[in-house]
């Protein structure tokens, strides 16, 4: 019989199903499915989405800190479109939005070779003055796309939820079972010998920072649907919240090491705390604290089941038989 192999992904959610037990116990509403899906799930999808493509990013050793400012802007500017040139002109300017965000991304990074984290803190900025300027500092509102996009109902389901299970769908296999996502690994682990393998490394960067964009933009549909209207400044937390599912899930920040299973379930873990603990009514200064220490814990596990296998992997070598 074999023995189960422990793995960080299995501590991870066993911690999930424990903190949802301990938080259904004290707010039994919280194990009301219509609360799970209006309320836990609706509210996480735009994060769990670019979280996806983040987690490709990472893994090549990159970041992303610009990924909330590009959402907000690709959301004004469609908004801003729709009032001069109609709902077709909306959606194009936003998907073409997100995409030119991360081609300049991708471009400064892979041709110019700026670390990703300088260039992304730049282009931040950069795209948080875009949305202040254009909109004067205003609200921009909802139009119907973006209104269907962050309610309509499908089969029980909101259809952000539909739309978010297909990306993870798509997102799993390209990183877990493809070439693609094998060279991805390669990246992170050691940039100059995949370019010298013939991984063309400058290609697979900018393909990735679009992709991201793109992932931007249609987060952007969902959350000006759900919101009704939105300022500027409403991704400048988004950024850091992303990245904090992509690292809650076991993917390293220095690359080479994560899954796109890790990110899943960093997303309902963020998830479940987000809803829960304002269910319980909790402070907003105690909740942040309770994220970070749960994030540390996480981190530290990690840590531990990484050196533990790797331990594991040098005593098989050091004990394979000379041919």
């Amino acid at each position: 019989m074999k023995k189960m192999k422990f793995s960080f992904n299995k501590a991870l959610f066993l911690i999930w199903i424990l903190i949802f037990i301990f938080i259904g116990m004290k707010a039994p509403a919280f194990f009301k499915p219509s609360y799970v899906i209006q309320v836990m799930l609706r509210n996480i999808v735009e994060l769990g989405m670019v979280a996806l493509p983040m987690t490709m990013i990472i893994v090549t050793g990159g970041i992303d800190l610009s990924v909330g400012n590009t959402m907000i802007l690709a959301a004004m500017l469609g908004g801003l479109a729709y009032t001069h040139w109609g709902v077709a002109v909306a959606i194009c300017v936003t998907i073409l939005t997100g995409a030119v965000c991360g081609l300049i991304n991708g471009i400064i990074i892979a041709k110019l070779k700026i670390s990703p984290m300088v260039t992304t803190l730049a282009t931040m900025y950069v795209y948080l003055g875009l949305a202040r300027g254009i909109s004067e500092g205003n609200s921009v509102y909802s139009y119907s796309f973006a209104e269907w996009m962050g309610n309509a109902v499908i089969a029980g389901l909101p259809i952000q939820l539909w739309l978010f299970l297909i990306l993870a769908v798509i997102f799993v296999v390209a990183l877990g079972k493809t070439t693609f996502g094998r060279k991805l690994y390669c990246m992170g682990l050691n940039s100059h010998a995949s370019r010298y393998s013939g991984i063309d490394t400058e290609k697979m960067t900018v393909l990735l920072y679009v992709v991201c964009g793109l992932v931007c933009a249609l987060a952007a549909f969902i959350f000006l649907g759900r919101f009704t209207s939105v300022k500027y400044d409403a991704g400048t937390s988004f950024n850091l919240k992303v990245i904090t599912i992509v690292v809650l899930g076991g993917t390293s920040i220095s690359g080479g090491i994560g899954d796109m299973k890790g990110t899943l379930l960093g997303t309902l873990l963020i998830a479940t705390l987000n809803s829960g603990l304002t269910v319980m009514n909790i402070p907003i200064d105690v909740q942040t604290i309770v994220q970070g220490s749960v994030l540390i814990i996480a981190l530290v596990a990690c840590a531990i089941v990484n050196s533990r296998a790797r331990k594991k992997q040098i005593l098989k070598v050091g004990n394979e038989k000379p041919i």
